[in-house]
Formats: C-alpha cells, sequence, structure tokens
C-alpha cells in the first residue's frame, strides 16, 4: 500500500496564493484575473476608497479600544495639534498590537495631557512591532541613577595604580537584547550610540540606583571604578516609559552580583 502524504494545514498558503490574496485586499488584483471589466482609472479609484476604509477601521479600532482602557479618573483634554497628529499617523496602524499600544498612548495623553510629544509619535510611526518589543526589552532592563534619564548598565571599568585597567561586564544578549537589537535601537534613535562611563563612584555619597522596581545604595570600597553605559534618548526615555516591563530577575541577580564586590550595596524600602 502506498502511503499518503500528508495533509497540508489549509493556513498555510503557497507564495502566489499569498501574494494573490494581497493583492485583492489592497485593490492591485486587476491584471492577475485576465480581461478586467474596469479601466485602470476606475480600479485606482477603487483602490482610494480600499486605503481610505482601512484608515478609517483602524482609527475607530484605536478609538474603541482607547475607550475600553479608560477608567473613571479625571482627564483633560489634549492639545487639538497633538490629536491632529495623533489621527494623521495612527490612521495606518494596522497591525493588531501596535493599535493596542497607540490606544493605550491616546489614553495616558487624556489622563495626563502632555505626556507624550509629538517627536514621540513620529518616532513610533517608523517603528515595527519587533522594534517596539526591542525597546520594551531595553527598557526593562534600564535604570536610573544620578538623574531621570534612562539607563542600560553595561558593567564597570576599573583603573588601578598597579592593577591597571580592569573591567567587567554583562552581555544584554543573555537577557533577549542581543547586539544587532541594540544596533536597531541606534538607528531608530531611541539609545545613544555612544558608550558612556560614569563618574568615579565613592563610598560617600553612596550612588542611588533604581533598578527593576527595587532602590538600591552602593557606597564603594575601591577606587577609579566607574560604571559602564547605554544612555536613552529624549525620545527613547519618553517611549520606553509607556512600554513598562517588569525586569528579568536573571538580569537583576546578575547585576546585583556583579556590583557587589565593589563595596557596599543595599536595597532600600520603595519609601525611603
Amino acid at each position: 500500500m502506498i502511503a499518503k502524504p500528508p495533509s497540508q494545514d489549509p493556513r498555510i498558503k503557497n507564495s502566489k496564493h499569498l501574494l494573490r490574496e494581497l493583492a485583492e485586499q489592497r485593490g492591485l488584483a486587476g491584471l492577475l484575473h485576465g480581461d478586467s471589466p474596469h479601466s485602470f482609472g476606475e480600479r485606482y479609484r477603487m483602490r482610494q476608497q480600499l486605503d481610505e476604509a482601512a484608515r478609517q477601521k483602524n482609527l475607530e479600532t484605536i478609538v474603541r479600544q482607547a475607550h475600553e482602557q479608560c477608567s473613571s479618573e479625571v482627564g483633560g483634554e489634549p492639545d487639538p495639534d497633538w490629536l491632529s497628529h495623533f489621527l494623521a499617523l495612527a490612521e495606518n496602524i494596522r497591525h493588531p498590537a501596535m493599535q493596542q499600544f497607540w490606544a493605550s498612548i491616546l489614553v495616558r495623553e487624556i489622563a495626563q495631557p502632555g505626556r507624550c510629544s509629538v517627536q514621540a509619535l513620529s518616532c513610533l510611526r517608523r517603528m515595527t512591532q519587533k522594534d517596539a518589543l526591542l525597546l520594551q526589552k531595553a527598557g526593562a532592563l534600564g535604570c536610573h541613577f544620578g538623574d531621570d534619564n534612562l539607563r542600560l548598565i553595561l558593567g564597570y571599568r576599573q583603573k588601578g595604580l598597579w592593577q591597571g585597567l580592569r573591567q567587567q561586564k554583562l552581555s544584554p544578549g543573555k537577557y533577549r537584547l542581543p547586539y544587532a537589537g541594540l544596533m536597531q535601537l541606534f538607528e531608530l534613535g531611541l539609545l545613544h550610540q555612544t558608550e558612556l562611563e560614569s563618574g568615579e563612584l565613592t563610598a560617600s555619597p553612596p550612588l542611588g540606583l533604581v533598578l527593576g522596581g527595587r532602590r538600591l545604595q552602593l557606597s564603594t570600597r575601591r577606587r577609579g571604578v566607574r560604571l559602564l553605559y547605554y544612555r536613552f534618548t529624549g525620545i527613547g526615555n519618553e517611549l520606553a516609559a509607556l512600554m513598562a516591563e517588569t525586569a528579568p530577575k536573571d538580569y537583576v541577580t546578575d547585576l546585583m552580583e556583579l556590583l557587589a564586590p565593589l563595596g557596599q550595596l543595599e536595597q532600600k524600602e520603595s519609601g525611603a
């Protein structure tokens, strides 16, 4: 008996079938069906109508999702120019996950007008869902020290009189942020490409760190120690704040283990 070939999953489509479907969805399949009863001009106008209907659907979907996210808290009316810019950019957002994110931005802007800049919206419009996930991962690894700027700590560098230059680093790739992802964030203008170093750490005053919801204080016993990090840009800070994700436990553990030998590392209460 000849074995029957395994039946193919109907959800799997060959490239020709897939391209035809995409062309039909966008009103570009006129020449794929042989002689069409409609002229090129008529087909162009039909495609315009399809695009306009799709943009209207995108906006209505985002507004509906925003309405579902809204609470009973007091809000404020967004700046009219901001809202016009938001709608002009959001009308072309088709991916469901990105629509959900744009809806959350609208909710936050109504709750607190002026929270998201037009520049951040313009940057977000250039981002794919993959880009947004990369920024979310980077934001989860980020911490604050010195000021409100978000920083991605890479490790530290120590310059000693007798030992020369010593360096210890973590690899972001271990925490689902590969170097190619960092390059993409550099290109989008969300991270400064230059690796920076902090001022020399001291025992007093100790360095305050906010990492993964934890408040830490580091009092170093060593001389010549400086933290190495990438700094988020202004727009990167804005968008990362809208993509809150819990810091990976393994990253928090690894970073604390990396810093602990430098001196006294204490965890403070959130309200302290």
